[in-house]
């Protein structure tokens, strides 16, 4: 009687993050990925298992006897520990009675009661004259030296075994990320590139391509909608076909946004624009340039869409697709920009909660309409405040807010029904270029009349129309009489293309009605786009396209 076994790596963003540089975020991101292929070659055959999953920290793997199972599990902790110095968790075996997806259910079942009754984790000792880690600041130090740097500084630190390890897995051959990562790269930009390009050190090589010289860089971090509900269907040939193209998609779609990136921005070195640090299974957490950050997550969106759609399709899975088939594939995606010296773990933190929200409204899209579309959402973080919006839970209680995130991706426009729940982030973009010319001051003050939203409006208010047209009145039509001809003309259509997009009967504001599953709201998205301005170029226009020529008022 075959037996299956669930195994699944502990709070594995743990251990990634439990490091300061991002050379040590990368190096651990690849140990994990090393580790689960090595897997395959090296233990499995011991105990004549046969791999059916193992990436990302996750195996399904199938046994003849339930002792080779129990055996495999115990020892598969036991490397996972010595190898990464941290936990694993092994579910009881599965009997295999010939249906598969059955027994993987029940597999993962296993696998999750058996998460929630790990105990705590153990502290490390600590004694008055042993130093802790400098990196990770949890783990005793091991030696007093230096990590293998291009940008290090001569000053040595006291450093922990697992730190060593991930710096120096970054630059170990082959690398697990970064070179399936540049290959699918290069095989898009062709054959005009260094052999063996600069990877980013750290965030502030990365900075180097903020337009404003202001030290601005970009995470992304995206998540695919419904993979739970699709492995379910899966059986176990279509899980191992699956999972072998589930990453090797995921650097393909990375890679499109970075070449366009490339394509776009002069005078690059040869120096690779994006530090993949999480890219596994559907799982990315990327750092990219802060300018075009919001279009490379759209085209990130769309490259992802198009290619699991082929994976779904290929002959070995063999998925339908639409009509009493499966749902088209779609993502959700979260950009956080802030400085470069911000730590990378809060703006992952923050992302997200933004990646929450964005699938949330995805998932009420097909729910109360059928109709599938991936999602982005998006915050600015100034300076070096904490992350999120100090009037979030005011806004999501208002009748009016003044954001329409999270944006739709769509590749052919959107449908009605889609538009009464937002818009698409390509309209959101095309206003960046549509306002380029409006000077800066007039830009200021917009931004400061759409900050000040109108108090003490709520859903009960009949006259919340009138209200809105008042407030359009009072604090719009000041500034769009100072403006010169063309400038008032272009900041009109911004206006109505980012709110009502056409004449409701429901007066002459410019406030969008949105259905969000918990009520309409009143929304706008101007403040958005100039939160994201410096970050809102489109890849179809260099950045010598959005160089303002300001007109005379």
């Amino acid at each position: 009687m075959p037996y299956l076994v669930a195994a699944e790596a502990d709070k594995i963003q743990d251990f990634i993050f439990r490091s300061s540089r991002l050379r040590e975020v990368v190096g651990a991101s690849q140990l994990l990925t090393r580790f689960c292929r090595s897997v395959e070659d090296t233990l499995a055959p011991e105990y004549k298992g046969q791999i059916v999953v193992n990436d990302g920290g996750s195996f399904r793997v199938i046994f003849d006897t339930e002792p080779d199972a129990v055996a495999f599990g115990a020892d598969l902790a036991e490397l996972y520990r010595l190898a990464l110095g941290g936990s694993l968790t092994v579910a009881e075996p599965v009997k295999l009675n010939g249906d598969f997806r059955k027994a993987n259910d029940e597999a993962g079942r296993k696998l999750r009661w058996a998460k929630s009754r790990r105990h705590g984790a153990v502290a490390d000792p600590h004694m008055a004259y042993v130093a802790f880690c400098a990196s990770c600041g949890v783990v005793l130090a091991e030696k007093h030296g230096q990590l293998k740097s291009r940008t290090n500084s001569r000053r040595a630190n006291y450093l922990c075994e697992t730190c060593q390890s991930k710096a120096t897995e970054r630059d170990r051959k082959p690398r697990a990320i970064l070179d399936d990562f540049y290959a699918a790269y290069r095989n898009i930009l062709g054959n005009d590139l260094a052999t063996d390009p600069d990877w980013p050190e750290d965030a502030d090589e990365v900075a180097r391509f903020d337009l404003r010289q202001r030290n601005y860089v970009a995470y992304l971090v995206a998540d695919g909608n419904g993979m739970g509900k699709l492995f379910g269907c899966l059986d176990q040939q279509q899980i191992e076909t699956f999972s072998e193209g589930l990453t090797p998609a995921l650097h393909r779609s990375l890679a499109k946004p970075a070449a366009d990136f490339r394509k776009t921005m002069p005078g690059q070195t040869d120096m690779v624009p994006v530090l993949p640090l999480i890219l596994g299974g559907d799982d990315l957490f990327a750092l990219i340039p802060a300018p075009y950050s919001l279009d490379f997550a759209r085209e990130f969106c769309l490259a992802w869409e198009q290619q699991m759609r082929a994976l779904m399709e290929q002959e070995s899975v063999a998925l339908k697709i639409g009509e009493g088939g499966m749902a088209p594939p779609t993502v959700a995606a979260a950009v956080v920009i802030c400085k470069s010296k911000y730590p990378y773990a809060l703006a992952h933190r923050r992302a997200e909660a933004l990646l929450k929200e964005a699938k949330r409204q995805s998932k009420l899209l097909a729910a109360e309409t059928g109709e599938h579309l991936s999602s982005v959402n998006f915050e600015v973080i100034v300076g070096n405040r904490l992350a999120g919006l100090e009037d979030e839970d005011e806004q999501s209680a208002s009748a009016v807010r003044s954001t329409l995130r999270p944006y739709w991706v769509a590749r052919d426009g959107l449908s009605v029904t889609a538009q009464e729940r937002g818009i698409d982030l390509k309209l959101l973009l095309a206003q960046r270029m549509t306002l380029k010319d409006v000077p800066n001051k007039r830009l200021a003050e917009l931004r400061r009349r759409f900050e000040d939203l109108p108090a003490n409006l709520t859903d009960h208010n009949r006259n919340r129309a009138q209200e809105m047209e008042n407030w359009t009145n009072r604090k719009l039509g000041g500034i769009l009489s100072r403006l010169g001809k063309a400038s008032r003309s272009n900041v009109e259509a911004a206006l109505k293309e980012l709110g009502k997009s056409k004449d409701d009967g429901n007066g002459s504001h410019h406030w969008r009605e949105i259905q969000r599953g918990d009520g309409s709201r009143l929304a706008h998205g101007m403040l958005d786009l100039l939160e994201a301005w410096d970050f809102a170029q489109d890849f179809e226009h260099g950045p010598a396209d959005y160089e303002s020529q300001e007109e005379e008022e």
